[in-house]
C-alpha cells in the first residue's frame, strides 16, 4: 500500500471523517483517489504537499470533466477536500480552503458540461467544428481529452505505440549500454542481474502497458515496478530487493543520455518514491505469499480492513470480478507459468500416496545397521 492510500484509509477511519454528511462520506474514497492521481501526475505532488494553485488547477481539470461523475459527486468534493487537508494537517490550510472555495463554482461549471476549464476558454479544442451558416457550436469529440496541465506533458489519449520490432532492438541497444554505464557501477547486484532487470522492466512496460521509453504512465509504472516484477518466476529475491535501486539507475542513465525528459524522468522517480519498503516485504516471502500479499494490498487501497477477516472475505464476496480482474492483469505476464504450475498440482493429487505396508516394505529393502559389527565379533569367537 502506498503512503497516499495509508493516509486515505487512516482519513476513513478518523473523526474528521465522521464529521461529513452521508452523501461526502459515501464518494470521499473516490474523490481523494482522483484527486491524488493527478495531483501526482500533473504537479508531483503528493497529499502532504498539495499548494492552493496547484489545487485550483486539478479541480477544473480532468479530474471533474468526466461525464461519469454525478452531481452528489460534485457537490462533495470541496468539504471532502477541505477535511481530507485538515486531517493532514497541511501547513497551508487555511489558503487551501480558501482556494477550493474560490475555484468551487469554476468547477461547478466544468462538471456540468464535461469539459475541463481550458476546453470550457476554447483553449484546448474539443472537437471538429462544422461549418454551417447557422454558426453551429462546436461538436465535442468525447474520445480526445487533453489535461489543462502543461507542466507533465503528457496526453490522457493512448500513445502511439513503437513497432515491436524496434522496441526489441531498443532493449539490446539498453542491455549493452547498461554493461558500461557508470550509473550501474558498484551495486549490490551484478551487471547482468541488472541487465535482466532492465530488460524485463522495459518488456513488461511495452507488452503489458503499451508504452515505450519516454511514454511511461505513474500507474502502470508502479503495476510494472511494484506488483509484476515481483511475482516473475525466475526473479531471485536478492533482485526484488534490489529492483528500486536498479530502476533509479536506469531513470537517471535514461535522464543523462537524454532519452527522457525531465518531465518523464519526474514521473519515473515519484514512482519509486515510497516502493522500497514494500519491495523488501516481498523479497522475504514465496511466490505464492507474494501473490496473497498483492491482493491483500489492493483490497486495503479499497478502504477494507483486512485485519478483519470476516471483512475481508465478505467484501470479497462481493467483489470477486474485480478482485479476479486485478489478479489477471498482475498475473498476466506469468500466465503460462500459472498454468503449468497448475497441470503439476493437479497431477500430484491423481498420484497414489503409498499406504503403510509400501512404506513398511521400502524400509525392509534397506541394508540393516549392525551387519558389520556381527561379523566383527565373529572373527573374534574364531580367534
Amino acid at each position: 500500500m502506498s503512503e497516499q492510500e495509508e493516509h486515505i484509509k487512516g482519513f476513513l477511519n478518523s473523526s474528521t471523517y465522521d464529521q461529513l454528511s452521508a452523501n461526502q462520506q459515501k464518494h470521499a474514497q473516490n474523490i481523494l483517489t482522483r484527486f491524488n492521481k493527478y495531483m501526482t501526475e500533473e504537479h508531483q505532488l503528493d497529499d502532504t504537499a498539495w499548494t492552493p494553485q496547484a489545487v485550483q488547477q486539478v479541480m477544473v481539470g480532468q479530474f471533474i470533466a468526466d461525464p461519469a461523475l454525478t452531481n452528489s459527486f460534485g457537490i462533495a468534493v470541496a468539504p471532502v477536500l477541505k477535511a481530507y487537508q485538515k486531517f493532514l494537517e497541511n501547513k497551508q490550510l487555511g489558503a487551501i480552503e480558501k482556494a477550493i472555495d474560490e475555484q468551487r463554482p469554476v468547477m461547478n461549471k466544468c462538471q456540468k458540461a464535461h469539459q475541463t476549464l481550458a476546453e470550457l476558454n476554447g483553449e484546448v479544442a474539443s472537437g471538429p467544428k462544422k461549418q454551417t451558416g447557422n454558426h453551429e457550436a462546436p461538436q465535442k469529440d468525447q474520445s480526445v481529452k487533453e489535461s489543462v496541465s502543461e507542466e507533465l506533458k503528457q496526453p490522457t489519449a493512448p500513445v502511439k505505440l513503437i513497432p515491436a520490432g524496434k522496441m526489441k532492438q531498443e532493449i539490446t541497444r539498453i542491455k549493452k549500454e547498461v554493461a558500461t554505464a557508470p550509473e550501474f557501477k558498484e551495486k549490490d547486484l551484478s551487471i547482468a542481474d541488472q541487465q535482466y532487470l532492465v530488460a524485463e522492466f522495459l518488456q513488461l512496460m511495452y507488452q503489458e502497458c503499451h508504452q515505450g521509453i519516454n511514454q511511461w504512465r505513474f500507474a502502470d509504472l508502479q503495476l510494472v515496478l511494484g506488483m509484476m516484477m515481483p511475482l516473475d518466476p525466475n526473479i531471485t529475491k536478492l533482485e526484488i530487493l534490489n529492483i528500486v535501486p536498479t530502476a533509479q539507475a536506469l531513470f537517471d542513465y535514461l535522464k543523462r543520455t537524454d532519452q527522457i525528459d525531465m518531465d518523464q524522468y519526474r514521473v519515473a522517480l515519484k514512482s519509486i518514491a515510497h516502493m522500497q519498503t514494500s519491495q523488501n516485504m516481498l523479497a522475504s516471502m514465496e511466490r505464492r505469499q507474494r501473490t496473497t500479499q498483492l491482493m491483500l494490498s489492493y483490497i486495503q487501497s479499497q478502504g477494507v480492513d483486512t485485519d478483519n477477516v470476516n471483512k475481508t472475505e465478505k467484501w470479497m464476496d462481493a467483489h470477486q470480478s474485480q478482485v479476479a480482474t486485478f489478479m489477471r492483469s498482475i498475473l498476466s505476464p506469468w500466465g503460462e507459468y500459472e498454468r503449468q504450475q497448475l497441470h503439476k498440482r493437479q497431477q500430484a493429487t491423481r498420484q497414489p500416496v503409498p499406504v503403510e505396508k509400501d512404506r513398511q516394505l521400502l524400509r525392509k529393502k534397506r541394508v540393516p545397521q549392525g551387519i558389520k559389527f556381527s561379523k566383527k565379533r565373529r572373527k573374534k569367537r574364531k580367534k
